[in-house]
């Protein structure tokens, strides 16, 4: 359920273990076994301790206290009472949430683009999902987690961190792992019975952001997209996820 580097999440983010201790050995390590262990996978892994985790932490301290109160998109609807039992039949949710609850972990991409992409899909509150994160997770320090999850995840900081919104349908859950083999909804269906809420949810977001995205270069071809769909196509999308957003703890 878990990666090798995640164990070492926790201890680094309480300041137990010191970043640079952990890179030399990495890197030590690396360099007696080069034959096992690629420079792709050793650049990799120390890339994310010494750029990424230390941009965050660099963000948080230039951006607070003002940071925690953003809320670009304007999103303010509640959590979905599934994030807290992983009662839902959507698999990918279900799973993910359900390892949360466990161990409290998940990796990246159960974070980023499963719980979160569906919250910023379904205009959730990143005042809730600031409070889930850090109250599931046990890595979950607020000046990791902060710019992480409104930041990277909501885009309630209007791009700060990020250059686009991350969000994805259910195709991009296909190809990402094995959740969807298994599902009671299908993945290839945008409306309709059985349609994965992911599919109509994408695009109910790209509408009512038009205005905000419709000139980002990152989200130009999306919206291409969506003006070649015909009004019948986009109105049977609009309209499948109000009936989902609707009843969202139903799903």
């Amino acid at each position: 359920w878990s990666l090798y580097h995640s164990r070492l999440s926790f201890s680094l983010n309480t300041k137990m273990l010191h970043p640079l201790e952990v890179v030399k050995a990495a890197v030590n390590t690396w360099s007696e076994n080069q034959e096992s262990i690629s420079i792709a996978q050793i650049e990799g892994f120390c890339r994310q301790i010494i750029g990424w985790r230390e941009f965050v932490r660099g963000i948080y301290w230039a951006h607070m206290p003002d940071y925690k109160n953003l809320n670009a998109l304007d999103h303010n609807k509640p959590l979905p009472h599934f994030y807290w039992t992983g009662d839902t039949k959507m698999n990918c949710l279900h799973h993910s949430i359900k390892q949360s609850l466990e161990y409290a972990y998940a990796h990246h991409i159960q974070r980023l683009m499963i719980t979160g992409n569906f919250a910023l899909l379904a205009g959730v509150s990143p005042d809730a999902l600031d409070d889930w994160y850090l109250g599931i997770y046990i890595d979950a320090i607020e000046w990791v987690e902060m710019p992480n999850t409104r930041g990277m995840s909501q885009y309630a900081d209007n791009g700060i961190i990020a250059t686009k919104p991350y969000i994805a349908s259910a195709n991009y859950m296909q190809k990402m792992g094995h959740y969807c083999k298994e599902c009671y909804y299908d993945p290839k269906k945008k409306s309709g019975d059985k349609a994965c809420p992911f599919n109509s949810l994408y695009w109910h977001f790209i509408e009512r952001h038009k205005e905000q995205f419709k000139d980002n270069h990152r989200m130009r071809m999306m919206y291409q997209v969506w003006g070649k769909k015909t009004n019948e196509e986009q109105q049977a999308l609009l309209k499948q996820a109000e009936i989902y957003l609707d009843n969202i703890n139903e799903l």
